[in-house]
């Protein structure tokens, strides 16, 4: 199989499992489609710019050896369904634990994990204000989750953070996959990002924490968190709008 496939298996093989059972007659995700892609597109208005500029910078880029070639701007085609397929995949499973968990498992330290992550994305961010990608990935992640925790005080907020503690390792595999090829090769707390090869995204080291999960930046996680609860946000703010009494329609958590 030609490499030049890769970055899209990546994709399919994460959105394919959730589409196909998004139209399981208990979950019917597929009712919830509207408020994914108005939430997908809210979150692309931010990620897509800060992904077009970061490029244009040589903070991060694509191996053209496994893309197809096709680009739209200076992003492959692969990289703008990376931003379907991912959070298709997070906002299918936090819907999945609404319908089938009545109540978020350990939700009052999940209130605080998001506590503690605030806190720790705005430390690192300050600590780390030459390093652009550990800068704004951290700041953002920890502004956004200030931004519930004080303001808006989301009911919500203790679900997404479980799922996303549960997604963690797809999320990691995809990842390291994509940062990677063979991933599971290097030390889980490796700190010789120089020393990946066959990487299908790279990134500039100068502009990271130069610490890396296997083969991912450990500045994913910030950047990830904040993606998809910028997804959460608007799909949860549609549905109260659409049922203003509950919460994705089950009492809330």
């Amino acid at each position: 199989m030609s490499t030049h496939w890769y970055y899209i298996l990546v994709n399919l093989a994460c959105f394919m499992v959730p589409f196909i059972f998004s139209f399981h007659p208990k979950l019917k995700f597929y009712l919830k489609w509207k408020a994914f892609v108005i939430g997908a597109l809210a979150m692309m208005a931010v990620f897509i710019p800060w992904d077009v500029y970061f490029t244009s910078q040589g903070i991060w880029g694509f191996n053209t050896k496994y893309t197809s070639g096709l680009f739209i701007g200076n992003l492959p085609v692969e990289e703008w369904f990376f931003f379907i397929c991912i959070p298709y995949a997070c906002l299918f499973t936090y819907h999945c634990i609404g319908v089938l968990v009545k109540k978020v498992p350990f939700a009052a330290v999940c209130k605080a994990l998001a506590w503690i992550f605030a806190i720790a994305s705005i430390l690192i961010a300050g600590l780390n204000m030459g390093k652009w990608y550990a800068f704004t990935a951290h700041l953002f992640c920890g502004v956004f989750l200030l931004l519930h925790l004080l303001w808006l005080k989301s009911s919500y907020l203790p679900r997404f953070i479980f799922v996303f503690i549960l997604i963690l390792p797809p999320f990691l595999a995809s990842n390291g996959v994509l940062t990677g090829v063979d991933f599971w090769n290097y030390p889980f707390i490796n700190t010789n990002p120089e020393g990946i090869a066959e990487k299908i995204v790279w990134y500039n080291n100068n502009h990271n924490l130069g610490l890396r999960l296997f083969t991912m930046p450990a500045d994913d996680l910030a950047y990830g968190l904040t993606m998809l609860l910028l997804c959460v946000t608007v799909f949860e703010w549609l549905n109260k709008k659409e049922n203003p009494d509950v919460t994705q329609g089950l009492p809330k958590s």
